[in-house]
């Protein structure tokens, strides 16, 4: 892995939503982890951030966050700008977004699938090409769905679940930063 896109919607309006899972993700990790250079270029904002440690090919322990400057639904642009501009094939980053059909608080890491029908995945599968994607989903199902799903997806976490959300953040932030160092199967085995 050399870069994690987190899936979000841009505006201070979306920040604490449901749907800004992936870009909650990317703010720990800034918060943890030393920033040594930021880009703002169309459709996408890169910051490296360097961790103590190697990465699992013994490498710098650096890893580019991708955040996509376009709405959720075309995310796939935004990816596939800073892919373009890293250099990086789909198989040398992992997508990280929010999942209404896990439960709040579960986070699974996968090699590849479908959008699990979220359009901001969508939107990465088809202007990438394929599903070969490694992907980290965030639960946000919490125990009062809304009838709507974009509704839902596009509401703040509730009081008595907003505990279970931030420990939800940190458990990803784990998971990616020992998929950097030990891989995506060791992560895959520790977390799922």
């Amino acid at each position: 892995m050399r870069a994690l896109a987190g899936l979000g919607n841009q505006g201070d309006e979306y920040a604490e939503h449901r749907h800004n899972a992936g870009w909650m993700l990317l703010d720990v990790l800034e918060r943890r982890h030393a920033i040594i250079e930021t880009k703002d270029l169309d459709r996408v904002q890169l910051t490296r951030i360097r961790m103590k440690g190697r990465r699992e090919d013994g490498g710098p322990a650096e890893l580019w966050l991708m955040r996509s400057m376009t709405y959720m639904n075309e995310s796939g642009l935004g990816v596939a700008r800073g892919c373009k501009e890293l250099g990086l094939s789909h198989e040398q980053i992992v997508v990280a977004f929010d999942d209404v059909d896990l439960p709040l608080g579960k986070v699974r890491l996968r090699e590849s699938g479908g959008s699990s029908g979220q359009n901001g995945m969508k939107s990465v599968i088809d202007v990438l090409g394929t599903q070969k994607i490694p992907r980290l989903r965030l639960g946000i199902r919490g125990e009062n769905v809304a009838a709507g799903t974009a509704d839902y997806v596009l509401s703040r976490f509730d009081k008595n679940e907003r505990d279970t959300a931030a420990e939800m953040i940190e458990e990803a932030a784990d998971a990616v930063e020992m998929v950097l160092r030990f891989g995506l199967i060791a992560a895959m085995n520790r977390f799922n």
